[in-house]
């Protein structure tokens, strides 16, 4: 990397955030949900709808992250 400009350096710190940032929506989503539907009683129906927006989040952040970078070129 000692060869390389900073837009390279920032777009690889950019890129390489994408592995944990991806989990962690899931896992925010999930664990809610499942807190929720043990606070309120309501078995599987939080935990599935948060489990999914914490996916459709995911999915949000990687093309923002990917759309940002790319159309730099």
């Amino acid at each position: 990397m000692d060869g390389e400009n900073p837009d390279q350096r920032k777009k690889f710190a950019a890129y390489s955030t994408l592995g944990f940032m991806f989990p962690a929506s899931i896992a925010v989503g999930l664990f809610l949900g499942v807190f929720l539907d043990d606070l309120l009683g309501t078995s599987p129906v939080l935990t599935i709808i948060l489990t999914l927006y914490g996916i459709a989040a995911g999915f949000y952040n990687f093309f923002k992250v990917i759309n940002k970078y790319e159309k730099r070129k």
